[in-house]
């Protein structure tokens, strides 16, 4: 069995009565893309909060890399490589596309009370932030300004800021909402190249997409995992037939 990059084990989270996540346990392989979906009101966006660390788990644990990062918030998982990209852009829209992903690059240099640091340290964000913006079709739009670009580029450009962070996990909660045909089409593309060999986690309405980039599927139905397997076996499940009333998994 491949090695394990990230569990959750009884995961829950709760608000008031209502459970949200409940008792979930999984397992994330390193090197692969595993999709979490589900009707609305499953859980999915809350789940990844909680792997983010933006909430707070009522109960249960998050393992990374073996260690318990449970209690760990967003800023400190951020450095131990945990990338997120939102349902909606999360951008500097002032800025150019060069500058967003230069600053986000940049955010990896360890902080210090020193104000001068070596050329070559700047140097390398550079190469970091050049390198991230070529992988998302976007190496001759650095001087565009982020809040000018169509929708579709936007979530190319946030996807080129959370790789210019060097993540070992990528979270994405539904890079295809709100896209075009085409935009969909080509933020797939992009999806696919960008996660073979890294380890991601995908929430997404878009079943075409998730059927054809994912390596694993979970299904979450009111808070709790349905059933888990290859993206064929969740095809085939009775369960997730019957769940979604005859396969509308939207």
């Amino acid at each position: 069995m491949a090695e394990a990059l990230i569990e959750t084990r009884g995961l829950t989270r709760r608000f008031g009565a209502l459970a949200a996540v409940d008792g979930v346990s999984l397992s994330f392989e390193k090197g692969r893309l595993h999709a979490v979906i589900g009707p609305n009101g499953a859980g999915k966006s809350t789940f990844l909060n909680l792997l983010s660390g933006e909430l707070r788990a009522s109960a249960g644990r998050v393992l990374l890399g073996g260690a318990d990062v449970t209690r760990a918030p967003p800023d400190r998982l951020s450095r131990l490589g945990v990338g997120r990209a939102y349902q909606t852009a999360n951008l500097f829209p002032e800025l150019s596309c060069g500058d967003c992903v230069w600053l986000a690059a940049q955010s990896r240099l360890p902080s210090s009370m020193h104000f001068f640091r070596p050329a070559e340290r700047y140097s390398q964000v550079g190469v970091r932030a050049a390198r991230a913006l070529e992988a998302c079709g976007l190496g001759q739009r650095s001087a565009a300004i982020a809040g000018q670009l169509s929708y579709g580029e936007q979530r190319q450009l946030e996807i080129a800021m959370v790789l210019a962070t060097d993540p070992v996990l990528l979270l994405l909660d539904e890079p295809l909402a709100g896209l075009g045909h085409d935009e969909a089409l080509r933020v797939v593309a992009l999806l696919r190249e960008v996660a073979r060999g890294r380890t991601a986690i995908l929430v997404e309405h878009d079943m075409d997409a998730v059927f054809s980039i994912s390596d694993s599927v979970t299904v979450l139905v009111d808070g709790r995992v349905l059933v888990s397997g290859k993206p064929e076996e969740i095809r085939r499940s009775t369960a997730v037939r019957d769940a979604y009333l005859g396969g509308d998994f939207a």
